[in-house]
């Protein structure tokens, strides 16, 4: 597959569509990352991965899905409380840069680098006092599945390291491949996937990567090519970015899709079969050619045999037994049917034969109709009443009992309370918390049902809010849970949450970053 550097460095319809620079080079400025709703959870749970947990982030797609992309979102999303060294492990070929490299990261002056000969144990010292200063040391590896054998081996070794009993370094590692290589990560690791574009979210897609190289207008792509687009990329960003390139350059597309089989070589298998078939059978024709006209004249000459006419004199009635019974006549067949079906005898007169049977066979079937329809109903009425009872509900209505002396007592039926739906605070709760203390984000979404939803879903109760934020001007709907005063009693409290509770991911955070979020919300007049 050709890429965009074949491509001229300045595309002709830069100019005709007045845009800055190159729109779908495969270099993804900051401004071009598109939030569409499974990237940006996809990015909430690898920093809540890194902040809040002990698991190492795999993250894996097939290329072109935009890993690294994501990666470096990451980095931008994060604050003072990780500490990131990010590493492309295309680039390594040995052990030495790797720590050196992540020394630096770390904080380690060059001097101190080059004076020490253990820098492992320089690397692990440095770990350890980033975890006394509550600072997370994240490590990015991208394209991890490039690694050679050694470089993993230190990798490997390094997230063993623990220190009062916590790991001293957090990773997210990305790759186009599961590894079961790193399934031996001490129970660290975590998979996350990373989909491809929905077909829905591709006009969106294209729009905002036109428009951060300052595109003004309508998409100037049709539906029918949006489609196109979409079959033969099955949503990869990168096939999708080639094919949009081409198309306003002009030239047709000459990728296939990626769903679509090669079926050229299949039909010219079926062609010469079909042809040797053919062939095999003009050869074994002409072979047994006097066989085959022999067949064709002997059946001539049976149908010749059966065609004469039949002769109903030559022959007399035959005779068929039936229980012993001999029936000889149509007239005697008649009057045993119509025997059958009553138990008194039935006299049938010469004349009226024919209408006597019909009327015997009329009336029988009246009989065993109107049984079956009768049947039929009072099957019918039985669920009905089932069905009524089992909707009868209980009454507040007193109940007559009687004891065993005969006299009568009432006893009133307790009425059932109905219980009230959760109470979700709102942001003026939280804007009265203190700033330093920490509570737990449960989920986010662009849709203020989802959030309502997920909470009647899981019976959430008790210190729940729900927020409002900006994002790229348009409202985000978030969803808090618990009140505590520091980040031990938090861990705390979250490792004995009852299920499914305890199952769902859930971000750490102090109430003064929710705070300064949501004062930083775009009001809507």
């Amino acid at each position: 597959m050709s890429n965009l550097a074949n491509s001229s460095a300045e595309p002709s319809y830069i100019t005709r569509l007045a845009l800055n620079s190159a729109p779908f080079s495969s270099e993804v400025a900051t401004q071009s990352f598109f939030n569409g709703e499974q990237l940006v959870q996809r990015l909430n749970l690898l920093i809540h991965l890194a902040r809040s947990s002990d698991k190492v982030g795999f993250l894996f797609a097939e290329n072109g899905v935009g890993k690294s992309t994501l990666l470096t979102q990451v980095q931008l999303a994060t604050g003072d409380d990780l500490r990131i060294c990010r590493i492309d492990a295309q680039s390594l070929s040995d052990a030495t840069p790797v720590i050196e490299q992540c020394l630096r990261a770390f904080g380690i002056e060059e001097g101190e680098i080059n004076r020490s000969s253990e820098h492992e144990q320089l690397l692990k010292n440095r770990l350890q006092r980033l975890q006394k200063l509550n600072i997370r040391p994240l490590l990015l590896v991208d394209n991890i599945d490039t690694i050679s054998a050694e470089n993993l081996a230190v990798l490997m070794d390094w997230f063993s390291w623990q220190g009062d009993d916590e790991f001293l370094l957090q990773a997210i590692l990305s790759s186009s491949r599961i590894m079961p290589e790193l399934d031996t990560i001490h129970g660290r690791l975590q998979r996350v996937d990373l989909p491809s574009l929905a077909e829905h979210e591709l006009s969106a897609y294209l729009m905002q990567r036109l428009e951060a190289v300052g595109y003004k207008g309508e998409l100037p792509f049709r539906v029918k090519e949006l489609k196109q687009f979409y079959r033969q990329s099955s949503g990869n960003p990168a096939v999708v970015n080639q094919l949009a390139h081409q198309k306003l350059l002009g030239i047709k597309s000459s990728l296939k899709s990626t769903h679509s089989l090669d079926f050229s070589g299949i039909k010219a298998l079926f062609r010469w079969i079909g042809v040797s078939v053919l062939v095999v059978s003009l050869t074994l024709l002409l072979v047994f050619q006097d066989k085959v006209n022999s067949l064709f004249t002997e059946q001539t000459e049976d149908n010749s045999i059966i065609e004469q006419p039949f002769n109903a004199e030559d022959d007399p009635l035959a005779t068929v037994v039936l229980d012993e019974d001999n029936i000889i006549s149509s007239e005697q067949a008649e009057e045993e049917t119509v025997e059958s079906l009553d138990s008194e005898p039935l006299v049938v007169e010469k004349g009226e034969e024919l209408d006597s049977i019909s009327e015997a066979l009329n009336s029988a079937l009246d009989v065993e109709l109107a049984e079956r329809e009768e049947l039929a109903s009072l099957v019918a009425e039985l669920p009905i009443v089932a069905k009524e009872k089992a909707e009868e509900k209980p009454s507040n209505e007193v109940i007559i009992s009687s004891d065993d002396e005969g006299v009568e007592v009432e006893i009133p039926v307790p009425e059932v309370e109905e219980t009230s739906p959760p109470r979700v605070r709102q942001q003026d709760w939280i804007t009265q918390q203190q700033g330093n203390h920490y509570t737990f984000q449960l989920m986010g979404s662009w849709q203020q049902e989802k959030v309502t939803e997920f909470v009647e879903k899981y019976a959430l109760t008790g210190d729940i809010a729900e927020f409002q934020s900006d994002r790229n001007g348009r409202i985000w709907y978030a969803l808090i849970y618990g009140h505590y005063d520091s980040k031990k009693e938090a861990l705390q409290a979250s490792s004995h949450w009852p299920a499914p509770l305890n199952t769902l991911p859930s971000w750490l955070r102090r109430f003064d970053s929710v705070q300064k979020q949501i004062k930083s919300t775009v009001q809507e007049p």
